[in-house]
């Protein structure tokens, strides 16, 4: 394995973050009665890192202690606990060894509290601080399996928002590992819903975001591309005497040219393109890293469409950077107003002629929030009530009654199953209770998560699919007319049929995804295809029925 490659040079172990002393505490005290926590490992991230020992499972685990702004009103506060807890549940729902595994998420005296494994090793930065700049080859490795972390997080509707080196963990057994999955998010949630603030590492946030835009997908993929820059050259791309200089110079000038990568220069350029539509689909991504990996030039790739990237809302703030540095993160307010049109940015030379390296943007004064939209949904509906007996025998002909498991129903045969679920919004224990603006990014995370050409293997035993299948997904596009927005996509085989159909669609607080196989017409790739939009639009028509 890459990581235990003889000749590598590896300091003392040490426990999740560096070990600090004098840091007041909990002492010998317990959490929720069941975790003993015994000292505190750190800082990281908006909080304190405590060593603990889980008293029921006799085991030794690490629990983030989230500290939410002293400033905050108490109703302020009460919305920052909520939903720090729905973001930690959200991130606890990934099961992936590169991605930090959450075991517990509980709130005790008004602070949100973390319990994730323990890790034992050191972070990317401390082992770059220690050796010295890694090889592309070695760099490369660690990119791809990052990177492969982050898609299975895409596809969940989660960014990570703060990937940088002292997140990415390597463990003496081998893993690689992502930390602070979800906090992140949570922290710059927190902030933009009171303040219009953003909070994240300077130089490795993505210039959209900085731009005041919500970011995706690939602003995670910017922040990856920073962080391999930071190993393989042994600085992050953008450097300076300060955060703001740091953030200017990443809003208004190309990152210097790598001088140690190798093959894996023009990978990272291509990764750190100033807007999201110039840079590859993160499966293209991976694969170049593997090539550079094994030690070959990466093969040339086609930039990708425009389209995407600018129908993402911005965030509501000012137009100048105004940063603090407060326990290694700077929070600064974004660069464009809200009204202004999410283009695609001027070429770099035009750029710096009109934003002189020297000069700060002249503030614009920033717009009034929007006041909070209204959820449409505050109780559960049974889904398999909505579909009409008529309608279901078209797509599941023979089928009486859907079989219901909480928030999903199903109505299957053999050969024929359509499927209906409410897709969790940010991890909060009830499906129904979120609130719009939480709904709308998830399904916006969601569809800038569901790339094409992504490869799964699938069954489904209720319809006599019981053996796994091999396919990519396919004609991933938007859809009118279902909900208030929606998108499909298809499960394909080699010989390009269709076998497997699935829409996703919001209704204002809700994102319901609809699946859809009928083996008798597999070939047929326009009839399943209208098969899974007449359930959905069905569907949403129904929900939008209920009172």
């Amino acid at each position: 394995m890459l990581l235990t490659r003889p000749g590598w040079k590896y300091s003392e172990p040490k426990v999740l973050h560096t070990m600090v002393s004098n840091v007041p505490g909990l002492g010998d005290s317990k959490i929720a009665g069941r975790y003993r926590v015994l000292r505190a490992l750190g800082q990281g991230g908006m909080g304190t890192i405590w060593l603990a020992h889980d008293e029921l499972l006799d085991r030794q685990v690490a629990i983030k202690e989230v500290l939410l702004p002293q400033s905050l009103a108490p109703a302020e506060r009460a919305e920052a606990l909520q939903r720090a807890m729905r973001e930690a549940m959200a991130a606890a729902q990934l099961r992936h060894p590169g991605i930090i595994t959450i075991h517990d998420v509980l709130s005790e005296d008004g602070r949100p509290w973390i319990v994730m494994e323990l890790l034992r090793g050191r972070d990317l930065k401390d082992a770059v601080a220690a050796e010295g700049p890694w090889s592309p080859e070695r760099t490369a490795a660690i990119g791809s399996r990052v990177l492969e972390a982050l898609s299975v997080a895409h596809a969940h509707g989660i960014q990570h928002r703060d990937v940088k080196p002292a997140n990415v963990f390597l463990t003496d057994d081998g893993r690689v590992v992502l930390t602070d999955f979800g906090i992140a998010r949570l922290e710059d949630q927190v902030t933009i819903t009171e303040s219009g603030l953003l909070i994240g590492s300077p130089g490795f946030i993505a210039p959209e975001r900085l731009r005041g835009e919500r970011g995706g997908p690939e602003s995670d993929l910017w922040s990856l591309a920073a962080t391999l820059y930071a190993a393989v050259e042994g600085q992050a791309p953008y450097v300076g005497t300060s955060p703001m200089s740091v953030l200017r110079d990443a809003l208004t000038l190309p990152p210097r040219p790598p001088q140690r990568a190798g093959h894996l220069g023009p990978v990272l350029m291509l990764m750190l393109a100033r807007d999201p539509y110039q840079r590859p689909a993160p499966q293209a991504a991976e694969q170049l890293l593997r090539r550079v990996a094994e030690g070959g030039p990466a093969p040339a790739v086609t930039q990708p469409m425009a389209g995407r990237a600018n129908r993402l809302p911005l965030i509501v703030g000012a137009a100048v950077v105004a940063a603090a540095v407060v326990a290694g993160t700077v929070a600064f307010v974004a660069l464009r107003p809200a009204d202004t049109p999410a283009t695609p940015a001027a070429p770099v030379a035009e750029t710096v002629k009109q934003q002189p390296h020297t000069t700060s943007p002249t503030p614009t004064p920033s717009k009034e929030p929007e006041p909070a939209k209204t959820p449409k949904f505050t109780a559960a509906v049974d889904l398999c009530t909505l579909l009409t007996p008529a309608q279901v025998a078209k797509l599941v002909p023979g089928v009486g009654k859907g079989k219901r498991d909480g928030d999903m129903c199903e109505w299957t045969t053999r050969g024929k199953g359509l499927s209906a679920e409410v897709l969790a919004n940010t991890g909060g224990a009830d499906r129904w209770s979120t609130v719009p603006e939480d709904a709308e990014e998830e399904y916006i995370n969601r569809r800038n998560g569901a790339g094409e050409g992504a490869e799964i293997t699938w069954t489904w035993p209720e319809v006599g699919l019981t053996k796994g299948i091999k396919q990519q997904r396919r004609h991933v596009e938007d859809i009118d007319g279902i909900g208030d927005e929606a998108y499909g996509y298809e499960f394909v085989s080699p010989k390009g049929n269709a076998e497997n159909v699935t829409v996703v669609f919001r209704l204002s607080n809700v994102n319901v995804q609809i699946g859809y196989v009928n083996v008798n017409k597999i070939g047929d790739n326009a009839a399943l295809r209208k098969g899974a939009r007449d359930a959905a639009r069905w569907l949403a028509e129904a929900l939008n029925r209920q009172e």
